[in-house]
């Protein structure tokens, strides 16, 4: 079962200049995709569409859904743009986020939500330093993200292990912390996503993934593959007990957190998913997310088990029920698989994580998992 949606790695354009695809997402059109391309210069990314093998690029700088672009792009370098969705543009020690027009005001206050809800003496957060419409503005965070920390060699791994036995610690008490009363309002402002917000989200992915790999005989193992995954993710998100809802990133992986000095607090970004959710779906979108790195090679096995054994600390310590854990971790698998499938470099890595179930809570959390 290794079929996968067979996105180029390059694609020319009219002109005869090969564009490197960094990311592509699925269209509605079977065979036809959105890119996000590596510009040759000036140095940045470019977004467009593939259609009946063809590269429709937009202008530079240019969305229409996204009309802030076209001010935000001179500014700096364009590092984020899926086409007519969001884009960044990273402007010296600022960034600009792009949405719709009617989206900004929402992941302001989700920002200035979090900015509340955390403690500064475990995570600085981004500043918000204004927002217009379809335009907020963040200030940089300092340090390095912990998945840059786990491919640089030269920092020790005490250091490593260091950093992740800070977050674990810090995230554990901050979601504590934010059951006090004080703290209630900010918390019942951000949007509850449940566990059936998470299986739709999911399903919609999925949906697209068989839209893809229809009547493609190479790809009828993996389609009866998915759908069966996907039919026992729901069962395992709809039919148990949820537990208690909390504060929760939205999209938590080794990216999103950043280390300085040994001292000072960790850095935690990207708010635009905040919300109300299971502790189990954070913790779970980490694991496999590093279990992803360990895949792709960017985290050595050693490396891996100490992340993922604070991530497992974090989770009993937050008593989170084992069977939610192993179902959001399944959900993550199947959703960073079926996304994966469309990226030309880890297509064949999406395959296996289609394939396999994600490693339970109950393993032992210094195991390396088959992937």
């Amino acid at each position: 079962m290794s079929w996968h949606p067979p996105v180029p790695p390059v694609v020319p354009d009219t002109e005869g200049t090969d564009w490197q695809v960094i990311r592509a997402w699925p269209e509605t059109t079977a065979g036809d995709y959105t890119l996000e391309v590596l510009a040759p210069d000036p140095p940045g990314v470019r977004a467009g569409h593939l259609r009946d093998g063809a590269l429709e690029l937009l202008p530079d700088g240019g969305d229409r859904f996204l009309p802030a672009l076209a001010q935000a792009a001179p500014l700096g370098e364009v590092v984020v743009h899926r086409a007519h969705m969001r884009a960044v543009v990273k402007a010296g020690d600022r960034y600009l986020k792009i949405f719709r027009p009617r989206q900004s005001a929402e992941a302001a206050a989700r920002h200035t939500r979090m900015n509340a809800l955390l403690g500064a003496e475990d995570f600085l957060t981004p500043e918000v330093v204004s927002f217009s419409p379809g335009c907020l503005i963040l200030a940089s965070l300092p340090g390095t993200s912990l998945f840059e920390l786990g491919q640089d060699l030269a920092a020790s791994d005490v250091v490593f292990e260091r950093a992740w036995q800070k977050w674990s610690q810090g995230w554990v008490r901050q979601q504590s912390l934010a059951r006090a009363p004080a703290y209630r309002p900010a918390l019942e402002a951000l949007a509850p996503r449940t566990a059936a917000v998470e299986l739709e989200n999911l399903q919609r992915l999925v949906d697209l993934w068989l839209l893809h790999a229809q009547d493609i005989p190479a790809a009828q193992a993996q389609r009866n593959a998915v759908r069966a995954a996907t039919v026992q993710i729901a069962h395992q998100l709809l039919r148990a007990e949820p537990d208690p809802l909390v504060w929760s990133h939205g999209d938590l992986h080794d990216k999103q957190i950043f280390a300085q000095d040994p001292g000072a607090p960790l850095g935690l970004l990207d708010f635009d998913e905040a919300g109300r959710a299971e502790a189990a779906a954070d913790l779970a979108n980490l694991a496999v997310h590093l279990a992803l790195r360990l895949r792709q090679g960017r985290l050595t096995a050693g490396r891996y088990r100490t992340a993922h054994r604070e991530v497992i600390a974090a989770a009993e310590e937050l008593r989170v029920t084992p069977t939610r854990f192993d179902a959001y971790a399944n959900a993550t698998r199947l959703r960073l698989g079926c996304l994966y499938s469309f990226r030309p470099r880890w297509a064949a890595l999406a395959g296996e994580f289609l394939n396999q179930r994600a490693e339970p809570l109950s393993a032992a959390s210094t195991s390396t998992p088959k992937v």
